[in-house]
Parts: structure tokens; C-alpha cells; sequence
């Protein structure tokens, strides 16, 4: 059992309870939206400090507000080690200035019995990208238990192999569950640039096959820091019966907070079901 204590509470997003659950509150007000078409699978989220992203994140977060579920998976990327599998917490607690989330013991057991599944408490212990989905999680959705992931990879072969061992781990699952996939896109671009480089992905995101998608990150012709929980999302989306994905929002921190000549592009996109 291991408790997992707030790293980047105080620098990516307030470490006052009150005012976190304001500013969230205020980010979800603001993200004006229309539902998405069909039926949410997954949503991609992203991880930067919450003045930066956070108005981009909440479009994501209030199509999951109307999603009611009881666990939350998190699919996040490693940025400070690469290894081929995924770590996933299998138990425990996850601290937040909110409060205390629960990991879900019963997936995390099964994960661990999985192809490529360990637990490496390195690659959580100082991992911000799954940290701060978690307190717009608990802003959402009052009562649900969490599943951490860190993807440690890139390839988009082991990628499919973590995807197949999630989806085995939720069959029977009969409890409702939200996926929530963390990345940002390119980093430190001029503008104009940055938005170019940024709709190479999302034109890539929107064919919904991901070697296509691996392509072109492994090209260089379109980035993502979390290249590796995209893919897996992605076929595990499709496993899940997801048929198509909907860009909700894109902005880049030249839209949010911070200047224009080097910036870093935020995306929230779902995976849905028709």
C-alpha cells in the first residue's frame, strides 16, 4: 500500500483547497461546449500548469461531467524515464489538495498480472502529467476510485500490447469508468509554427488510426510528450467500441497565459461511440 503525495501542488496549480476547486470551477464554467456525438469512450487532456492549460482542459472535463462514472483511468506519459511497459499503481491512495482519492485495488490487481504491467514507484513518485488531471477529476465527480497508469513508451507494438491488457483487465468490469488520456502537443515553437505543427496531429488524431498517428510523431512532423498514452488510447478506444474522435478544443499557451514566441499547444479531444 502506498500513499502518493502531491508533487506540483504550490507551482502547476494551487495547493489552497479553496481556491483550487475555485479555479477549476472557473475553467469549467468557461469552456462552453455542445456534447460530443455519440457516446464518450476516452478524452484527451492536457498536463501543463493550470494557468497555462487549464482553460483547455476543461472542455474535456465537462464532457465527463455528464459521464457518470465510478473509477477513472488515467493514461499518463513518463517525461524523466522511458521503459517498455506501463507502471500502474495497483494500490493505495492518491493525495490531492481535495482530499484523498482511492486506487482501485481490483483493477490494479489485475493489470499487475498483465503483459507489460509492473509497478515502478519512480515513475509515479515525481510524474506531474497524471497529478493534474486528478483534482479536476475530483471537482466533477465526487466519489470514484482511480487507476494510475504511466505509459513508458513510445512503440507504438508495446503501446497495443498495454491497450489489450487494460481492455482484459475491464472485461466483466460491470462498474461505469472514465479514461482520461494526458499529453500536450509541441514544445516551445513561435506561434504560428506551433499551430501548424499542432494541426498535422490533430488532422492525424482525426483519421483514428494509429499508425498514421505514429507516423507522423516518429517523423518529427508533429509532437506530443505523451506520444505513448495517445496510441494506447487510441487502441484501447477502439476496443472499447469507439468509432470516431472529435476535436473539442485547441489553444496554446499564447492563448491562455505567456507570450508568442515560444509556446506549447494544448488539446482536448474524445473518443467516442456512435
Amino acid at each position: 500500500m502506498w500513499t502518493r503525495h502531491p508533487i506540483v501542488a504550490g507551482s502547476f496549480y494551487p495547493s489552497d483547497p479553496t481556491r483550487l476547486r475555485r479555479d477549476i470551477e472557473k475553467y469549467l464554467g468557461a469552456a462552453e461546449a455542445p456534447p460530443v456525438k455519440g457516446s464518450v469512450v476516452a478524452l484527451i487532456s492536457p498536463h501543463a500548469g493550470y494557468v497555462y492549460s487549464g482553460p483547455v482542459a476543461a472542455y474535456s472535463f465537462n464532457q465527463l461531467s455528464q459521464v457518470p462514472f465510478d473509477v477513472a483511468i488515467v493514461l499518463a506519459p513518463s517525461h524523466r524515464a522511458r521503459f517498455e511497459g506501463a507502471s500502474v499503481i495497483p494500490e493505495g491512495v492518491y493525495k490531492t489538495p481535495l482530499g484523498d482519492v482511492a486506487i482501485d485495488a481490483q483493477i490494479g490487481a489485475r493489470l499487475m498480472e498483465q503483459p507489460r504491467f509492473s509497478f515502478q514507484r519512480d515513475a509515479h513518485s515525481l510524474e506531474h502529467s497524471l497529478e493534474v488531471q486528478v483534482p479536476f477529476l475530483q471537482v466533477v465527480r465526487e466519489d470514484f476510485t482511480l487507476v494510475p497508469i504511466i505509459v513508458g513508451t513510445t512503440r507504438l507494438d508495446v503501446c497495443a500490447e498495454i491497450a489489450n491488457g487494460i481492455h482484459a483487465a475491464l472485461t466483466g468490469e460491470r462498474r461505469n469508468f472514465a479514461i482520461v488520456i494526458s499529453t500536450d502537443l509541441s514544445h516551445y515553437f513561435p506561434y504560428d509554427e506551433a499551430v501548424r505543427t499542432d494541426t498535422v496531429f490533430m488532422d492525424a488524431l482525426r483519421r483514428f488510426d494509429e499508425r498514421a498517428l505514429s507516423d507522423v510523431l516518429s517523423q518529427d512532423k508533429a509532437q506530443a510528450c505523451g506520444e505513448g498514452p495517445v496510441l494506447t488510447g487510441m487502441v484501447l478506444a477502439k476496443k472499447l467500441g469507439a468509432t470516431s474522435v472529435e476535436i473539442i478544443k485547441y489553444m496554446n499557451s499564447g492563448d491562455t497565459a505567456g507570450g508568442k514566441d515560444q509556446v506549447v499547444g494544448y488539446l482536448s479531444a474524445a473518443f467516442s461511440a456512435s
